[in-house]
């Protein structure tokens, strides 16, 4: 009996959207760098995350920062990490679950957002869009580790005192959310908003697809 939801965040509960990376145009420049190069931080980050094992998979702000530093051969502070990371509390435009519908599955179900990010500023995000009252926590990347590597759900699991039998994932990437909810035995369902999230060779079991969020309360 399913008794637990796990939510991503990013273009599952807030759509993502690379004009969100503007943002950091300001940061850029209130610390004296080329505003520019906005979307090579953008990219940075989004190649940090691809570096990790099962082994090292914790967000941390000073490796993310030596990463940062190297693919894109800069020598920016430390306080220019924390303040990139700090502007993505922002990104809070174009909520993809209705209020309607969270609201009903709180109904039934314990729901939580587990995200490969940093947990502080996808907690801001969630409470912006007046969604906090309807999850229990945000599990963040830099606590309990990223999808999709065995340890870091069940590290939350164990914390929550569930077994995956109980709980389900809903995500919109096969290989992040879907995998790890497969790679313990969890069941899953895959937001398939544009067609493609289903495309990529991953062999995966039990999960399901869907292609709007409102079938989320036929199938809950």
């Amino acid at each position: 009996m399913i008794k637990n939801l796990f939510f991503d965040l990013d273009d599952t509960i807030i759509k993502g959207n690379e004009n969100n990376a503007k943002m950091y145009k300001e940061v850029l420049r209130e610390h004296g760098y080329n505003e520019e190069d906005y979307m090579k931080i953008y990219t940075a980050i989004d190649e940090y995350e691809k570096n990790f094992t099962e082994e090292n998979n914790i967000y941390d702000k000073t490796e993310m920062l030596d990463f940062v530093n190297k693919y894109l051969t800069k020598n920016y502070s430390y306080d220019f990490i924390e303040d990139i990371i700090k502007a993505g509390e922002n990104w809070t435009e174009g909520v993809i679950i209705s209020e309607d519908i969270i609201s009903k599955l709180s109904e039934k179900y314990n729901l939580y957002v587990y995200t490969n990010y940093f947990r502080e500023t996808q907690e801001k995000r969630v409470e912006k869009i007046g969604y906090s009252k309807y999850f229990n926590k945000v599990f963040g990347a830099d606590e309990y580790g990223s999808k999709p590597f065995k340890n870091s759900l069940l590290k939350i699991l164990r914390e929550l005192h569930t077994e995956a039998e109980e709980c389900m994932l809903i995500g919109d990437t096969k290989s992040t959310d879907i995998a790890s909810a497969s790679n313990i035995g969890m069941k899953s369902i895959l937001y398939d908003y544009n067609g493609k999230r289903d495309d990529k060779n991953i062999k995966l079991e039990n999960y399901i697809v869907i292609k709007d969020m409102k079938e989320l309360l036929d199938i809950l």
